[in-house]
C-alpha cells in the first residue's frame, strides 16, 4: 500500500519500522493507503496523541497500536520494555490506547466531513505486539483485553504474508460489526487522506530527507562489508563499481584497517581535490594520501610504502603511472600489496585514457572483484543515469521511487546558468533549514565558475568556488561551485548541474555530473544538447 510519508524518518521503534516495511509489501487494493504518526491534536482525554499508523483502503479503515520489546501487565499496570531495557509503566494499555486514539479521530476529524460516506464501511482498530507471543512469559495472558481477531502477535509478525492474514482477520472482525458492510471508493480513500495529512505534509522537508540520507550513506552495507574480507584476504585486488557503488568510502575503509595492522599506506589518486576530501575524513597518520603528481617527489626521496591503495584508478591506467607507483610500493605490482578501485564506466566517462594493456597487466597481478549495488545514488537518479549516459552504475539500494529528478530545458546556452541559480534559490526558500553546503552546483568549464559565484551572490546566495578549503573537515555553509570535471569522485546531496561539457563527449559529461547527486538533481540544459543524448527531442519534466 501506499505510505504517507513514503520514508520512515526520526523513528526509534524498530518495531513500528518492522510493520512499515511489511506494510509496503501488502495491501487489498492498488489505492490502500497507510499513514504513519499521525498527530491527533484533538483528543478524548489527553493534550496530543498519535496513531502509530492509520489504514484507509478498499476494506475499510482500521487504526494500528504498535508495541515492540516486552510487554506484562501486573496488577492493572502495563509494563514495556524496550530494546535498551528501559521499561514504561502505565495505567493504560494497548487496547485502550488504541481504541481511545481512534475514537478522537473518528469524532473530531472523521465525522464533522464523512460522517455519511462512512455509513457501513467496517472501521476500528488493532494492536501489534511484533515480539511477544501469545502468552506473556509470566503467565499473565494478554487474550481478555485483546482478542485475537485485532491481535496481533511475534507469530503474526514473521513476514509480510502473515501480518496481511492478520490484517484480513482484523477488517472482517469490523465488517461483522456493519449490518449493511460497503467498501471505500478510490476517490473517498483519497479525499480522507488528504483531510487527515494534506499534501503539504506528505513530503518531509528537504532537510529532514536528508538527514535520513546521511544516516543511511554512512553506514555499511552487507555487500561492503563481504568486500572488506574479501579485500584483506587478497594481496592484490582490482575493486570495480561504478559511480555510486561507495569505492572511495570502502577505500578509505581499507586504508583505517591496513594502517591499524601496522603497514604503512599510500592513499593515491589523480584528483588534488579528491585527495583534500579524503583529508578531512579522519584517517590515521600512517595513512598518506597523495596524488599521482606528488609521487616523482616521492622517488626522488626513496620514500616507500608497505599497503597501496588507488582510488579512481581508471585514470591512473597509463604506462607512466603505473611505472612510477611500482617505484613507491615495497614489491612493486607484482610482488607488493595492493587494491586498486576503479569505474567500468570508462568508456563512457574517459577524463583520461585508459591504457588497455596496463589494465590487463594489474588483472594478471591480482584478484578481480565487483561493487554491484548503488549505495549513493536514489532510485531516480541511477535511471537519469543510464537515460543521459547510458552507464550501468549499479543496482539502487534505496527504493526506485526515491529521489528527486529534475529536468529544466533551455532554448540557448546563455539561459542556462541564470536558470541553475534560480532552482538553488528555490531549493533554499522551500526550506529554510536546508544547509547550503548540501548542495553543488556543476559548470561545464572553469570560465562558468565566477559567473555562476555572481549570479549567485546577486540572489542572496553564499556560495564558494571548489578548494582544498571548500572540501575540508569543516567547510562553511555555502553553495559549492565546481566545474563537472573537478567534482569527480566528490559528491552532495543536492546538485544542480547548469549545462553539460562537449570536451569528452556528452554522455561522458552527463555520467560525470549526474552521478554526483545523492538525493535530488536537477539538470538544465539546451533542447537540442538532451535532445542528442537520448535520440529523441526532450520536455521539461520532474519526477
Amino acid at each position: 500500500m501506499k505510505l504517507i510519508p513514503r520514508q520512515i524518518l526520526g523513528c526509534d521503534s524498530a518495531a513500528e519500522r518492522k510493520v512499515f516495511g511489511y506494510l509496503a509489501e501488502v495491501g487489498f487494493s492498488s489505492y490502500d493507503v497507510a499513514l504513519h504518526s499521525l498527530n491527533i491534536g484533538h483528543h478524548e482525554y489527553k493534550r496530543w496523541g498519535e496513531a502509530d499508523f492509520f489504514l484507509i483502503g478498499r476494506r475499510g479503515i482500521l487504526l494500528l497500536e504498535v508495541k515492540g520489546g516486552r510487554v506484562a501487565c501486573k496488577d492493572g499496570i502495563w509494563e514495556f520494555t524496550d530494546r535498551r531495557n528501559e521499561t514504561n509503566r502505565k495505567k493504560e494499555g494497548p487496547a485502550q490506547q488504541a481504541k481511545s486514539a481512534y475514537f478522537s479521530l473518528e469524532k473530531n476529524y472523521l465525522y464533522p466531513k464523512f460522517y455519511r460516506e462512512l455509513n457501513g464501511v467496517p472501521r476500528g482498530w488493532a494492536v501489534v505486539f511484533t515480539d511477544i507471543p501469545r502468552l506473556a512469559s509470566d503467565g499473565a495472558t494478554l487474550l481478555p483485553e485483546h482478542p485475537d481477531e485485532i491481535t496481533a502477535y511475534e507469530e503474526d509478525c514473521k513476514g509480510h504474508n502473515s501480518f496481511k492474514k492478520f490484517l484480513a482477520r482484523a477488517y472482517d472482525h469490523w465488517a461483522s460489526k456493519q449490518r449493511n458492510m460497503v467498501e471505500l471508493s478510490p476517490a473517498l480513500v483519497k479525499a480522507i487522506s488528504d483531510s487527515l495529512r494534506p499534501s503539504f505534509e506528505r513530503v518531509p522537508s528537504l532537510n529532514n530527507q536528508l538527514r535520513d540520507l546521511e544516516q543511511r550513506l554512512y553506514q555499511f552495507t552487507d555487500e561492503q562489508y563481504e568486500k572488506l574480507d574479501a579485500i584483506s584476504e587478497n594481496e592484490r585486488i582490482l575493486v570495480a563499481g561504478g559511480a555510486g557503488t561507495g569505492k572511495t568510502f570502502v577505500a578509505a575503509a581499507c586504508a583505517r584497517y591496513e594502517e591499524a595492522t601496522g603497514r604503512s599506506v599510500l592513499l593515491l589518486t589523480r584528483s588534488s581535490y579528491l585527495a583534500g576530501f579524503l583529508g578531512s575524513q579522519g584517517l590515521p597518520d600512517g595513512v598518506t594520501i597523495a596524488t599521482i603528481d606528488d609521487v616523482p617527489k616521492f622517488v626522488e626521496e626513496g620514500r616507500t610504502w608497505e599497503v597501496l591503495i588507488v582510488d579512481e584508478g581508471q585514470d591512473l591506467c597509463s604506462l607512466e603511472c603505473i611505472d612510477l607507483v611500482d617505484r613507491v610500493l615495497v614489491g612493486g605490482w607484482e610482488n607488493g600489496r595492493w587494491r586498486w578501485f576503479g569505474d567500468p564506466n570508462y568508456q563512457v566517462s574517459p577524463s583520461f585514457a585508459v591504457d588497455q594493456e596496463c589494465l590487463q597487466y594489474l588483472k594478471s597481478n591480482g584478484v578481480a572483484t565487483i561493487l554491484k549495488n548503488n549505495i549513493r545514488n536514489a532510485g531516480k537518479i541511477v535511471e537519469a543515469i543510464k537515460l543521459f549516459a547510458g552507464a550501468d552504475v549499479g543496482k539502487p539500494s534505496s527504493k526506485p521511487d526515491s529521489g528527486l529528478v529534475d529536468l529544466q530545458l533551455v532554448d540557448a546556452k546563455s539561459e542556462i546558468l541564470s536558470r541553475a541559480a534560480a532552482v538553488v534559490r528555490k531549493w533554499l526558500s522551500d526550506d529554510d533549514l536546508l544547509p547550503r553546503n548540501s548542495i553543488a552546483m556543476l559548470v561545464p568549464g572553469s570560465d562558468e565558475i565566477d559567473k555562476a559565484l555572481e549570479l549567485l551572490g546577486s540572489k542572496g546566495i553564499r556560495s564558494e568556488a571548489i578548494s582544498t578549503r571548500a572540501l575540508g573537515s569543516k567547510p562553511r555553509d555555502c553553495v559549492l561551485v565546481s566545474t563537472i570535471e573537478d567534482f569527480k569522485g566528490l559528491e552532495r546531496p543536492l546538485v544542480c548541474v547548469a549545462g553539460l561539457g562537449q570536451e569528452h563527449g556528452l554522455a561522458s559529461s552527463a555520467y560525470k555530473a549526474i552521478s554526483r547527486a545523492n538525493h535530488a538533481l536537477t539538470l538544465v540544459a539546451t533542447r537540442d544538447s538532451v535532445t542528442e543524448l537520448i535520440g529523441k527531442p526532450a520536455s521539461n519534466g520532474s519526477s
